[in-house]
């Protein structure tokens, strides 16, 4: 056996002279101070430590008996047979290195790189793009004498604890927490940055470069975000041999120019992974060629690039967090007797009950309602559950508390939402203005448009926060919003008012926070006008509320500091005389599915307010609550009268998915109470690699082992890839799916980078781009046709790390839910067996595939069970059986006629899936950069 020769690295001499700098105005050169070189501690603390080098082994040359070919798929790629894991080899560890194997180490960047970053020099700033004056707007816009004075923030006493989410620290749990996300988000940025990384540019005062991970949010990058950026000099020497001409040594040294430029991102292009950023300052130096006695330098652009944390997307949650700290502080030191009386102000109670909500809020139902509702639909498709939701919302019977509405995964959540929008703008008398909230605004937008064929422009706002793109704005969005200086803006303050309903994001309804369009703002400038203009009639005058209801969709999404801002908004004045109706508040959400995106994953802020919400006494208790007796919620009926009224909505019929592909995640997450009404959805049951019964949904156990991609770390696994690619060429061969239909997911973005070169390299002829592959996270509130799901991960040794950093499909039971549920028709599951059974939602899902038969094992197909207790089968799984046995010789009839087509594409030997063979995981364990090409024989 080879043995492989000691890795090592040099290291390019630092340079600490700076270029000179031509000002392009003047032609004269810019006086910039001379480059501070920070002592060697400093330099080596801010620098990132090597991790230990290795040469991973090279495959063993003698192919297996099991590697040969088995024919060609037509127009698909080779179909490979077998994929072996390489031979086990030792590997050669640099004595430098330490001789634990990290995996998951950052890759080791030269300190001639890193230190650059820490050098002292001038640093240019680019002004920000279209800015409010929010100052200016206010002036003209309201009597600003009259506003209450702003809220301060106090320092937490001696008791406050980081766990403590209580009334009394309220404000202070969250501000730690926001603080520790931001240190987080820096942490992982820094691992984001770029050294030594060449650029294109279009003149001497914008760049445009690729970022590794752009397309997967990694790191997230908004229009206008600062990117920190520093040019680096790169001398590559060119060594020429005096007989052949051709290049015979090459040498690079790095020199930065003595400038740093805090650019402003221009332009996103995500399909791409390419950023275009604008500089200001002195402009950047170009490439330079020069000959030296047979000796060529070239001088290459390129930069050191950091992503620093914008942390004005975190100001406005954190300057909302006094305001309702004071209302909850000023609610706690009064009686309950002063509460409730006729006398007392309920503004004080409206903060408390939206974010910390009782039994006593609530009101009591004495009597069965109608079976029918009387109320004329907008959207005659509604069903039972999403009428009641609306009629409950809009008689304002169930109590002063957020009115939640659970809708899983395509139960019509949204639809629910739009249509209410509606009616409490047509049909409500005391709801006039509504301001409606997302977290994204890609589903902000979603709001406008399907609203838009309800309201006229002068009816419905979008409002956007001023740096937004136009390009970013749909074509059917774009009449919603009002533009001002060529940049989405806000309109004057008469046309605000005006509107009915605003749509905007959590974090962009800021925007009315900071030009004092709040409820507190606006009843503060006319009640003290009025007192001014006519002081007998200030007592008897009853000054009405702006906004009177806040909807908010996809709540689940929001952290609860970004959903206070909104909140906030709508909120009344925290002192004001007895108001005729308070704000509604509803929201729409799954907290089975994902939660807000953050990068701690252990922090408290993944819980948003929607799921604390529905995790309190007053909806978890509740006798209707889905979740209240661990099954089906039972049918109200005269016994069970008094009962408080539910201000809760449980969506049950699902639009989306087969029956087969729903079951497992109604009966794990959803306590089996869900009901598959999605037409059409047994479109692929002709398709030949169905098992079993035949049911759209499979499981293929992969022992491909796992790897790590040791360029641009993360998880992989070839043999997985090539299963998932091949399964997808063969339904788009099929002609029953179109490419765009099916979809195949990963958690880990080296599997979705990996997966995408070989789905669309070679082999696949090219053919397939309209195959959507991307991380799991991203498919959340999408559906496709059919979902191949690649769990990836094949060592159980790192599923703890896994769940550590929120890594993975294992022990992640809201990544679990939204990947099982994207799939309408179609659902194919790939990951090894063993690994999935240690958890149990897996085995739930995996118990399902066993006792139908559709698996896939690395012997051969599993057979479907026999005599297996009726209750441990899902309703949905019986409905099907029930159905099976209804039309018996029919599904007999077809699975025959069926079995015997191959749509002239398919040839004896190629109908079976590639094969892929595993290993042992001891002695794997060392082989972490073992890298396995699929071994395709043709």
């Amino acid at each position: 056996m080879d043995q492989h020769p000691q890795t090592t690295f040099s290291r390019p001499s630092k340079a600490s002279k700076a270029l000179v700098f031509i000002d392009p105005k003047t032609g004269e050169p810019v006086a910039l101070p001379s480059v501070q070189t920070p002592n060697t501690s400093t330099s080596t603390s801010t620098s990132t430590p090597p991790p230990p080098l290795v040469q991973p082994p090279t495959r063993n040359s003698r192919a297996s008996s099991r590697e040969r070919s088995v024919g060609t798929l037509k127009g698909i790629g080779p179909i490979p047979d077998a994929i072996h894991p390489a031979p086990k080899q030792p590997l050669t560890i640099s004595r430098r290195a330490s001789p634990e194997l990290d995996v998951y180490a950052r890759p080791f960047v030269p300190e001639s790189l890193t230190g650059i970053n820490t050098l002292r020099g001038p640093n240019f700033e680019t002004p920000p793009r279209n800015q409010l004056n929010f100052q200016e707007y206010i002036e003209k816009s309201l009597p600003t004498q009259f506003f209450p004075p702003p809220i301060q923030s106090t320092p937490p006493d001696s008791s406050f604890h980081p766990a403590d989410r209580t009334q009394e620290h309220y404000e202070h749990f969250f501000q730690y927490h926001i603080r520790a996300e931001i240190e987080e988000q820096q942490r992982q940025n820094a691992s984001y940055a770029l050294y030594a990384h060449p650029v294109d540019t279009t003149d001497l005062h914008t760049v445009s470069f690729k970022v590794p991970g752009l397309q997967e949010n990694s790191p997230y990058i908004e229009v206008d975000d600062v990117v920190q950026v520093r040019q680096i000099q790169e001398d590559r020497h060119i060594h020429q041999t005096s007989q052949s001409g051709g290049p015979r040594n090459v040498s690079s040294t790095f020199q930065w120019t003595g400038v740093s430029y805090s650019g402003r991102v221009s332009s996103i292009q995500r399909k791409n992974e390419t950023l275009v950023v604008r500089l200001s300052g002195p402009s950047l130096q170009p490439r330079v060629f020069r000959k030296r006695q047979g000796e060529f330098m070239v001088h290459h652009l390129k930069f050191n690039i950091q992503f620093p944390v914008p942390k004005e997307r975190f100001l406005p949650m954190r300057h909302v967090l006094p305001v309702i700290q004071q209302a909850l502080r000023e609610i706690m030191h009064t009686s309950e007797r002063q509460l409730f009386s006729e006398d007392s102000p309920q503004t004080h109670r409206w903060i408390r009950s939206m974010l910390f909500p009782r039994e006593v809020d609530s009101k009591l139902q004495t009597s069965l309602n109608n079976l029918s509702f009387n109320r004329l639909l907008f959207d005659s498709e509604l069903n039972w559950e999403q009428q009641k939701a609306i009629e409950s919302i809009g008689g304002q019977n169930y109590g002063t508390l957020p009115f939640l509405i659970s809708g899983p995964p395509g139960t019509g959540k949204t639809k629910t939402l739009v249509e209410l929008a509606i009616q409490l703008v047509k049909n409500v008398d005391n709801v006039a203005h509504i301001l409606f909230c997302a977290p994204s605004d890609p589903a902000a937008d979603t709001l406008v448009r399907r609203l838009a064929s309800h309201f006229h422009p002068t009816q419905m706002f979008r409002l956007n926060r001023t740096s937004r793109a136009f390009t970013e704005v749909p074509d059917t969005v774009l009449p919603f919003c009002y533009v001002s200086d060529n940049a989405l803006s806000l309109p004057p303050f008469k046309k605000l008012m005006a509107y009915n309903i605003v749509v905007t994001t959590c974090r962009d309804a800021s925007l009315l926070i900071r030009t004092r369009m709040t409820n507190s703002d606006l009843y503060a400038a006319e009640h003290g006008l009025v007192t001014t203009i006519h002081p007998d009639e200030a007592e008897s005058f009853s000054t009405k509320l702006h906004w009177t209801a806040l909807l908010m969709d996809e709540a689940a999404q929001a952290m609860e500091p970004e959903a206070l801002i909104p909140l906030f908004v709508v909120a009344p004045p925290l002192k004001s005389a007895r108001l005729p109706s308070t704000p509604l508040f509803v929201m729409a959400g799954d907290d089975h599915q994902l939660g807000p995106r953050l990068s701690l994953h252990s922090s408290p802020l993944k819980k948003s307010l929607f799921a604390r919400l529905f995790a309190r006494p007053v909806y978890a208790e509740h006798p209707l609550a889905r979740a209240k007796t661990g099954k089906a919620p039972p049918i109200l009926n005269q016994s069970m009268l008094p009962i408080l009224r539910p201000a809760f909505a449980n969506l049950i019929r699902n639009y989306r998915s087969h029956p087969a592909i729903l079951a497992i995640p109604s009966s794990v997450f959803y306590n089996d109470t869900l009901l598959a009404e999605a037409p059409g959805t047994g479109c692929l049951a002709s398709w030949s690699q169905w098992r079993g019964k035949k049911w759209p949904v499979l499981f293929h156990n992969n022992v491909s082992p796992d790897g790590m991609d040791s360029d641009g770390g993360g998880w992989f696994n070839s043999g997985e890839a090539s299963l998932a690619c091949w399964y997808a060429a063969s339904l788009v061969r099929s002609k029953l799916v179109e490419p765009k239909e099916v979809c195949i997911m990963s958690p880990f973005k080296a599997q979705v980078q990996h997966l995408r070169k070989v789905m669309r390299g070679i082999d696949y002829g090219g053919v397939f781009w309209d195959v959507d592959i991307g991380p799991t996270e991203v498919f959340q509130g999408l559906e496709r046709g059919v979902v191949i799901i690649c769990t990836t991960r094949s060592r159980a040794k790192y599923v703890e790390k896994d769940k550590e950093l929120g890594w993975g499909l294992i022990d992640m039971p809201n990544k679990m839910n939204v990947a099982l549920t994207r799939a309408k028709f179609g659902l194919i599951l790939l990951g090894k067996k063993d690994i999935l059974l240690r958890d149990p939602n897996w085995k739930a899902f995996l118990d399902f595939c066993e006792r139908n038969g559709l698996m896939i094992n690395e012997k051969g197909l599993s057979e479907p069970a026999y005599d297996i207790d009726d209750s441990v089968r899902t309703t949905l799984e019986k409905g099907l059986l029930d159905k099976e046995e209804k039309q018996k010789e029919l599904k007999v009839s077809r699975a025959l006629g069926s079995g015997s087509q191959n749509n002239g594409m398919w040839t004896s030997g190629m109908q079976e899936p590639p094969n892929v063979e595993g290993y042992d995981e001891d002695e794997y364990d060392e082989g972490v950069f073992d890298l396995l090409d699929p071994p395709i024989v043709l």
